[in-house]
């Protein structure tokens, strides 16, 4: 369910998002976040409280950034976090954006982190079609 769009940019994200979690059926949810951290898309169950996990996803990356920039590091590409229950993984976007997915305990996650970084054009094209109009 998109967040915010603009014209074709909701349906791109879903639909790239969809094909993500058909890819990788290891996948529970998944998310992108603009470069100014506003949740766009997402594909959360119903009943989810999508400002809150936006909300959360966003501290998460504010935070990540400035850990790698205080210790020396500059940027950030990726971040893998156990959950216990599963991992949460963000792959950054150019253009600062964020593209967050959730996995149960079981999961493959290289080959999820795999499958994320090759739907990393697609979502960037998408967003940057819908900034275009």
């Amino acid at each position: 369910m998109a967040e915010r769009s603009g014209p074709g940019t909701a349906q791109d994200l879903d639909r790239v998002l969809a094909d993500l979690r058909a890819l990788s059926g290891d996948i529970e949810s998944c998310a992108v976040l603009s470069g100014d951290r506003d949740l766009i898309s997402s594909s959360h169950e119903p009943g989810v409280e999508r400002e809150r996990v936006g909300a959360m996803l966003a501290a998460l990356v504010y935070l990540s950034e400035r850990v790698a920039r205080e210790s020396g590091k500059g940027y950030i590409s990726q971040l893998r976090i156990d959950a216990g229950g599963g991992q949460l993984l963000l792959v950054w976007l150019d253009g600062g954006g964020v593209l967050a997915a959730t996995t149960g305990p079981e999961a493959r996650v290289g080959l999820v982190l795999y499958d994320m970084r090759n739907a990393r054009s697609e979502v960037e094209k998408a967003l940057a079609e819908g900034s275009d109009q």
